[in-house]
């Protein structure tokens, strides 16, 4: 598959390439990055290059995993990634630190979803994970429309192979009334404006 290059209002996400590196670098090294993702840890500059040079491009080509680099403009700088798994139609992602706050994964997030039910073909559903206790992804999958549908079974993979208790969502074409009352179990009450009671 080619890579393709998505935009929203604020945002463009295309091909994270070997550039990139120092800000994958420095971004992953991120002691929540250890807590919540399986990213290797602790990171290295060579961990960020295999990831750009050998495991993005070829992923994209076998249609694995498509990842996306979120920047404000085109040929800017790398400000987090999103990727979709084949297996499942599940999505990840991360943000850099001085990024945070500002709604841009929610927003990519809904990019990705949104061309992947026309341009990923076979998609129906797209799933979400995380690591229990991991508020700020869970939010953003809220923000995009996903339903919560965690159960006492959902398990993540730790760095070993190993499963750790987990959170899930689902999204689906068409957003589901009442998708924003099913995450009130893990992220409490919700205003009307979408911020926590």
């Amino acid at each position: 598959m080619r890579p393709v290059t998505l935009q929203t209002s604020r945002l463009v996400l295309d091909l994270p390439v070997s550039g990139d590196a120092e800000r994958v670098a420095r971004y992953c090294k991120d002691p929540l990055f250890e807590r919540f993702l399986t990213t290797p840890w602790p990171y290295t500059d060579a961990h960020a290059r295999g990831f750009l040079d050998e495991y993005v491009p070829s992923a994209w080509q076998s249609g694995a995993e498509l990842t996306w680099a979120l920047r404000a403009a085109p040929g800017g700088s790398l400000m987090g990634v999103i990727s979709l798994r084949a297996k499942g139609r599940e999505v990840g992602y991360w943000l850099g630190a001085e990024h945070r706050g500002s709604a841009y994964m929610a927003e990519a997030l809904d990019a990705v979803c949104t061309w992947a039910f026309d341009g990923f073909p076979g998609t129906e559903t797209i799933t979400w994970r995380a690591n229990a206790g991991n508020t700020a992804s869970a939010m953003v999958a809220r923000a995009s429309g996903f339903c919560n549908t965690t159960t006492a079974e959902t398990t993540v993979p730790a760095r070993d192979g190993a499963d750790l208790p987990g959170w899930s969502g689902e999204r689906g074409r068409l957003p589901v009334a009442d998708a924003r009352v099913s995450w009130r179990p893990l992220l409490g009450e919700v205003t009307d404006e979408g911020g926590a009671a």
